[in-house]
């Protein structure tokens, strides 16, 4: 997030980094870079040396699904994947408040401006790898009832600072989501239990990271034990030719879409405020809305 909480400081991220992996934390300066979790950067000895994360619960991440994510991604050994580290009691997570710190290492790099050509052998190593014991299985999030619900938001005030403009663009296409959870539900029945693999979930740009002459795949909340094609969009989306199913990778950027668009609208429907978090939010909101779906041209707004 952008925005620092409002109701953690940093004080008790810096007393919860001492107790559960570091004693010799010296400081934490929350840093406004992501999105969707809190983040800080741990300074030992004076020097840059833990990347702190704090998640808040969501229907995508439960605690139980980041401990097993995060678990997950530190046991599969391969070298690309800059994973979280245990806490002095063997778990990748810890409780704080109603949501959920893990720690990293500090990785000096940069994020690259467009997906690396080496994403796909990437994801290649990383979908022909042995799944540990503790990968969560993928399941939907899309609600049968999606429209349903988006309908009875629509049907509510909207009266936040940024609700009059969200409630018109989401209004103005609510009809193109209805078809897309149609094709949704029916694509989710082509799906093959047995041909599940480890997928990271969010392999995009925002989370390729180029440092020590390679590039790594960051934050692995997201992992989960699901086809390919999960991570394939991202091939697509960048012009990259894959092998994937094309209805099962489109399959996934619907679920990519419509779990956004539920969550913006959901939050913007409600009370908020004016800044940068929730401006990234209606901006999120609208271009899932009218982005293309890979061919498809992109509708007016």
């Amino acid at each position: 997030m952008l925005e620092r909480p409002i109701d953690v400081t940093d004080g008790t991220v810096l007393e919860e980094v001492r107790r559960h992996w570091a004693p010799a934390a010296e400081s934490v300066e929350h840093l406004a870079v992501g999105w969707g979790a809190h983040h800080w950067v741990v300074r030992v000895s004076g020097k840059r040396a833990l990347f702190a994360t704090l998640d808040p619960p969501t229907e995508r991440h439960t605690a139980a699904s980041l401990e097993g994510a995060y678990a997950t991604a530190a046991r599969l050994g391969l070298e690309f994947v800059w994973p979280s580290l245990p806490s002095v009691d063997g778990t990748y997570t810890r409780p704080l408040e109603d949501r959920t710190l893990s720690v990293t290492a500090w990785l000096a790099g940069e994020r690259p401006t467009r997906s690396t050509p080496d994403l796909p052998d990437l994801l290649h190593a990383l979908h022909g790898s042995a799944a540990p014991v503790s990968a969560p299985v993928w399941t939907t999030e899309i609600d049968a009832e999606l429209p349903e619900r988006l309908q009875d938001l629509l049907s509510k005030p909207w009266v936040g600072p940024l609700g009059a403009a969200a409630r018109t663009v989401l209004t103005q296409h609510i009809d193109r989501v209805a078809d897309w959870a149609d094709e949704h539900r029916a694509l989710t029945r082509r799906l093959d239990r047995t041909a599940y693999v480890v997928t990271h979930g969010e392999p995009g740009v925002h989370n390729q990271w180029l440092a020590r002459g390679r590039t790594y795949l960051l934050d692995w909340e997201s992992l989960r034990l699901a086809p390919p094609e999960r991570d394939l969009a991202t091939l697509v989306h960048a012009g990259t030719p894959t092998d994937g199913d094309p209805e099962l990778i489109r399959l996934f950027d619907l679920e990519w879409r419509l779990s956004e668009v539920w969550s913006f609208a959901r939050w913007l429907q409600g009370p908020h405020g004016d800044g940068a978090d929730e401006r990234q939010a209606l901006s999120a909101l609208a271009d899932e809305l009218t982005r293309p779906h890979f061919d498809e041209p992109r509708p007016s707004r």
